[in-house]
């Protein structure tokens, strides 16, 4: 069902999200029957390996964390062809990692999605953290404009009213324009 280590891959994504939301992780390590130290040991193990000259790479890292991905396509963007893949995760069934995969197997972007078979949520004016990803905000606000905050895991989307924080895809914080 899960790769060996999907639920450990998990705790690494946590562990930005509690930038914004630590009640909110808090509850999902616990959820998934973890403590404090066990999701924090991950997120540890998961640094050492993104920066260890012997552990795999790209999406050979990916495999070996995650297992076979769940679902994969080709994606085409001008000459330029990626494979987009897919893996389910434990925290999120309605979400999937994707990851984009471009030449010589390199990760060139990982984030969270909706999974193609779940319907987007309608969204409020003012939507509460972890009730979105990223192209969730699109479909409510077509206007909106994306900003890089010039932090890897982290998106930022505004709206005419307001900015929606993410990380790795997954609202944080919904923020009002006018500072109000």
């Amino acid at each position: 069902m899960y790769g060996f280590a999907r639920r450990e891959f998990v705790f690494t994504l946590l562990r930005r999200m509690a930038d914004y939301q630590p009640e909110l992780v808090k509850d999902a390590y616990a959820r998934l029957g973890a403590s404090k130290a066990d999701y924090l040991n991950a997120f540890n193990r998961w640094q050492t390996m993104l920066h260890s000259r012997r552990a795999p790479k790209g999406l050979d890292l990916l495999h070996a964390v995650l297992g076979p991905e769940d679902h994969h396509e080709t994606a085409k963007a001008g000459d330029v062809t990626a494979t987009v893949l897919h893996w389910r995760l434990p925290l999120w069934p309605d979400l999937r990692w994707q990851a984009i995969i471009g030449a010589a197997n390199v990760v060139v972007d990982g984030t969270l999605v909706r999974a193609p078979d779940t319907p987007r949520p309608q969204l409020p004016e003012k939507p509460e953290p972890w009730s979105c990803v990223v192209a969730d905000t699109f479909d409510r606000w077509p206007d909106a404009r994306q900003r890089n905050p010039e932090v890897p895991s982290r998106w930022l989307v505004e709206t005419e009213r307001h900015r929606l924080w993410f990380t790795h895809g997954l609202l944080q914080l919904t923020e009002d324009r006018d500072g109000g």
